[in-house]
């Protein structure tokens, strides 16, 4: 399955996306350039859907970091939305849970966005 991303929302005060499929090397190389472009350039709060991300590589660890890292320097946060057990679990092993927003509905993701700070 080629990973595929889903512009949800960018002309609020927040963009949304949707990642599917898996965040190996080729998801990673397959939507880079639009997930950065739709997020850390824009220069808002970001939400990312991770619900239909099957398997998180180390690469893909490293592109959502690099997202967080670019929205950080703005103060603004990175929430992952959804993400499927074995996906938040390895997000949660790697400690981005303390540099990212996890959130389990829109309703909670689009709060952290709107708080505009990191988790504590």
């Amino acid at each position: 399955m080629a990973t595929t991303i889903a512009i949800i929302e960018t002309d609020g005060d927040h963009s949304h996306v949707q990642i599917i499929g898996p965040l190996d090397l080729s998801g990673v190389q397959a939507i880079e350039l639009k997930l950065l472009a739709s997020t850390a350039s824009r220069r808002k709060p970001a939400i990312i859907d991770l619900s239909q991300v099957s398997f998180l590589a180390s690469l893909g660890i490293g592109l959502l970091l690099q997202v967080s890292r670019a929205l950080a320097a703005d103060k603004h946060p990175t929430v992952v939305l959804s993400p499927a057990a074995e996906v938040e679990k390895a997000l949660r092993m790697a400690r981005l849970d303390a540099l990212l927003h996890l959130a389990d509905s829109l309703e909670t993701a689009q709060s952290h966005a709107r708080k505009n700070t990191r988790p504590q």
